[in-house]
């Protein structure tokens, strides 16, 4: 993998006389200490003196003024020359000049300037030593921690103006809020009691009154309590091994092994009518027998599956109205918290058969529901919701040659309790960052590409901020973000260091842990801890991203590479237990930690750092696209050891791998100061990943479309559960609909490494490839090769500005220059009425002047309902037939049933047809071209 090619930079104290300059080079083994590599100082001998000559008569008179002419000429010429090779010299080779530290003019060596390296690991360290200070990560982590600033709250606005103060502070060069209106959760009242067989009350059973389980069902539930341990679909299958039935009973469970909305979905699937989620009792002791969470503290969590606003999935809120009807993704039975103490009592009169021993602690033996009695369980839930106003807030750094391409990192700053843990450290983290890459440019040192710092707000509730902020941007993340990096609960402990992490960053984590120390282990790297023997680095250390991660969305839903990183504790602490209650304190947090709170968290922001340069210095992006073969491999293997060969899969699959791997040669072989290559291959890196997003759902119902990370039926973990399940059989209608299914997977597939190799035209007959079948021609897309004739496709950067929307016609050659509209943004209707953007002057602020990233009021859509015609031109508003791609139908749109290219596409103009995905056989082979 390569690394980063380091230089110091410096001037004399004095500010003249000679600078040294010294290369750092990697030993040939890879890893290890750096070895300094001196240039030696050659003396050349001093030539001869020259020989007097006589001097030459002056010119004629009239040849003077063509003389200077002449000489005039040649000197612009090679000024000009000499300025654009200064400007020009690329920043992955480690020249140019950059601006100085101290304002004056940059000192000459030699055409490379120390401005446009990334300082070496020592200059770094003393860089993290000035900039980052233990005290102030402890200052912050306390002042937000200072009392419970849930999403939406007037605390949590107010916290928003310091972190929003706190960003200008720092230097960066712009910072804003983006307030975003949507229904947010809240507590109703809630009891839980014994009632008689007639319903009257025998006994009320405590509950704390701050917690409360966000997206609940509202209702009553009466019935049997069942206990089921953690809900886990191995659990709840055990249960009906031994004819317990979950019909009309409430299910006890504990929290942790999966997210809570796991847990209540597969309790509703089952038939049960209620479910009570107390804290796992090995998460609730302090560590060494000291004190932990509270015996009557309770942990609220949300019960929604995936993230975002569950009433507008796949776009982001527009009024913060809750429609009449309860979405899909909400659990149609209510759930609330129990504390540790209430759920000992329920568990003490469970009767019935006895449960697996390691259901319960030693010697105890726990049993599923109440014995003969009559007594029955009632709970009434009055959840609810009502809107509310985010506030999150983005401070960004340009980058020099590359503004327009993003790394972004973000922390979540909500918490209903104090939330030192959930949000406190994280908030510091993301500040103290800030702070440090601005003072680096202070110093003369200017990423190639943008950073863009966000605190996120309504993380309690499933990520709300930001799934709403990425719901906004679906045309734009996937080409204009290359990373994103989550600094939530970075520090819960320090016992071990866990990354979640799509695959496309494992290398690069890799490297940047060999480079920053361990702080457990003195004179150690982070990266030999990690690995120490009895540690897996494939589970122990890298995990995929949950859906409770707040990076989860960047993949699974934008096609972005997201990586989640922190110090983690081991089983039996408390501090993960203690999120979402009022028991997450800096101080018990601090006892945790025995007081290295500050310089754990240093190292979280060590390795963020080293992250954040690579990602935002390199040429070339250090993404691993080939790490996407062998997450597929992981999936796939299970169903190889049941000895179902799927040639089909394995096939799509080694495509990818040989894209993957041709580009890894043809990036090797290449010159690594072609700016223009450099770029071709960085847009078919990024294009990997977004590339796994399955073009054959919609977002609106399926919002996580990534085929890996995602969620739904879609997915391939999805299918290989149900061909292992199944071992492949089932009747012949699942047979036809799984068949379809696996078609589509391997076509999408087929686009990553089509997408890889930089040709997503060409995606193969994959209906060839062994056990689908053969139908035929239909998903061979015909002419689709022709489609467009986009030019030069391999230089996505060419596509005209996509900051200016006006530029978006000019992909190459689209056939008609302006596309019928799509490239003049003003065709789609009144130009006012895409959420009032404003003036289309500054890309950071579309409330006042055109910012693409804070759409100023994109709930106030404008004339966006009409979505059938986006100015009253036929079909997707003026488009001008998209199937008119080549410049063959009509300018004014309506031309997409003639327009060639692209064909019928089932009437792609038309947008209603657009859901109509089986159309898509008309594309070529057996469907009439247009």
């Amino acid at each position: 993998m390569e690394t980063l090619r380091r230089c110091f930079y410096g001037r004399p104290p004095g500010g003249g006389g000679a600078v040294s300059y010294s290369r750092q080079r990697d030993p040939p083994g890879g890893g290890g200490e750096q070895e300094e590599e001196r240039d030696p100082i050659v003396r050349l001998p001093r030539p001869p003196p020259r020989p007097r000559r006589r001097p030459r008569p002056p010119p004629h008179p009239r040849l003077r003024p063509l003389v200077t002419l002449a000489l005039g000429s040649a000197s612009a010429f090679l000024a000009g020359l000499l300025v654009a090779g200064i400007g020009h010299v690329p920043c992955g080779g480690g020249a140019g000049v950059g601006p100085d530290p101290e304002g004056s003019a940059p000192e000459d060596s030699g055409g490379v300037a120390s401005a446009e390296a990334p300082p070496t690991w020592p200059r770094l360290r003393e860089l993290l030593e000035r900039h980052l200070r233990e005290e102030r990560v402890e200052a912050w982590v306390r002042e937000v921690s200072a009392a419970p600033h849930g999403a939406g709250s007037e605390r949590g606005r107010g916290l928003a103006q310091v972190v929003l103060s706190a960003m200008v502070g720092a230097g960066l060069s712009r910072a804003w809020s983006r307030p975003q209106t949507l229904p947010l959760p809240v507590r109703g009242s809630a009891s839980l009691l014994w009632v008689d067989a007639e319903g009257r009350e025998l006994e009320r059973l405590r509950l704390d009154p701050e917690a409360f389980c966000a997206w609940s069902a509202p209702g009553n539930a009466t019935g049997g309590l069942v206990y089921g341990h953690y809900g886990r679909p191995q659990d709840l299958a055990l249960l009906r091994a031994r004819g317990v039935s979950l019909r009309g009973n409430l299910l006890l469970l504990r929290l942790g092994r999966g997210p809570p909305a796991a847990k209540v979905a597969a309790a509703a699937g089952a038939g049960a009518i209620g479910v009570l989620l107390y804290p796992d009792p090995q998460d609730t002791a302090g560590p060494g027998g000291g004190p932990g969470l509270g015996g009557d503290t309770a942990v609220t969590v949300h019960v929604q599956e995936g993230s975002g606003d569950p009433y507008s999935r796949g776009f982001p809120s527009f009024t913060g109205r809750v429609p009449p009807r309860r979405p899909p993704g909400l659990p149609p039975i209510p759930a609330h918290p129990l504390s540790a103490n209430t759920a000992a009592r329920l568990l003490r009169v469970l009767g019935g058969p006895q449960a697996p021993a390691h259901w319960g602690p030693p010697g105890r033996g726990l049993r599923y529901h109440p014995g003969p009695g009559g007594r029955r369980l009632r709970l009434s839930v009055a959840a609810g919701t009502r809107p509310g106003t985010l506030t999150s807030v983005f401070g960004v750094l340009e980058g020099r040659l590359e503004p327009d391409c993003y790394i972004i990192v973000g922390a979540q700053r909500d918490s209903l309790g104090p939330g030192a843990a959930a949000s406190g450290v994280g908030t510091a983290l993301l500040l103290e960052l800030a702070h440090l890459f601005a003072a680096m440019g202070r110093d003369g040192f200017q990423l190639r590409r943008t950073l863009l710092f966000v605190s996120w707000d309504g993380g309690e509730f499933g990520h709300l901020g930001a799934t709403e902020w990425l719901e906004g941007y679906p045309d734009l993340l996937h080409t204009k973000a290359a990373a994103y990096i989550s600094l939530d609960q970075a520090v819960l402990g320090d016992d071990r260091f866990v990354a979640k992490t799509s695959p496309t960053l494992v290398n690069l984590l890799e490297s940047a842990l060999s480079q920053v120390e361990s702080p457990n282990e003195g004179g150690k790297s982070l990266l030999e801890q990690v690995t120490r023997p009895g540690r897996s680095w494939d589970s122990d250390v890298i995990r995929p991203l949950p859906p409770e991660s707040g990076a989860f969305p960047f993949t699974a839903a934008a096609g972005v590479p997201a990586l989640e990183l922190g110090f983690d504790e081991a089983p039996g602490g408390w501090s993960r237990a203690a999120l979402g209650t009022r028991e997450d304190t800096l101080g018990r947090l601090q006892g945790r930690l025995r007081g290295r709170l500050p310089a754990v968290a240093r190292a979280v922001a060590a390795v963020a750092t080293q992250l954040l340069l690579r990602l935002g210095h390199d040429a070339r992006l250090p993404l691993d696209p080939g790490a996407l073969g062998d997450a597929m491999l992981r999936r796939l293997a299970p169903l190889q050891a049941q000895g179902l060969s799927l040639q089909c899969l394995s096939s799509a699959r080694g495509d990818v791998v040989r894209a993957a791997e041709t580009l890894r040669r043809e990036m090797a072989g290449s010159e690594g100061t072609n700016e223009r290559l450099n770029r071709g291959f960085n847009a078919r890196i990024m294009a990997a990943e977004a590339s796994l997003l399955s073009p054959f759902v919609s977002p609106l119902v399926t919002p996580f479309r990534h085929v890996l990370l995602g969620q739904g039926g879609h997915t391939l973990p999805a299918l290989a559960a149900q061909l292992g399940g199944g071992r492949g059989r089932g009747t012949p209608g699942d047979t036809g609909h799984l068949r379809l299914r696996l078609a589509l997977l391997v076509w999408t597939l087929q686009g990553t490494a089509g997408a890889l190799a930089g040709d997503v035209w060409d995606r193969g007959d994959i209906w060839g490839r062994g056990d689908i079948g053969d139908r035929g021609d239909i998903w061979d897309r015909g002419g689709t090769g022709d489609v467009g004739d986009r030019g030069d496709n391999g230089d996505t950067w060419d596509n005209g500005d996509t900051w200016d929307r006006g530029g978006l016609g000019d992909t190459g050659s689209h056939g008609d220059k302006d596309l019928g509209g799509l490239g003049d943004n003003g065709d789609r209707g009144d130009p006012g009425d895409i959420g009032d953007r404003g003036d289309s002057g500054d890309t950071w602020d579309y409330e006042d002047d055109g910012d693409t990233w804070d759409r100023g009021g994109l709930g106030d859509i404008g004339s966006l309902g009409d979505i059938r015609g986006h100015g009253g031109g036929g079909g997707l508003g003026d488009v001008g037939g998209l199937g008119d791609i080549r410049g063959r139908g009509d300018k004014d749109g309506g031309g997409h049933g003639g327009g060639g290219g692209l064909g019928d596409v089932s009437g792609l103009g038309d947008v209603g047809g657009l859901g109509d995905i089986r159309g898509r056989g008309d594309i070529g082979g057996r469907g009439g071209p247009g």
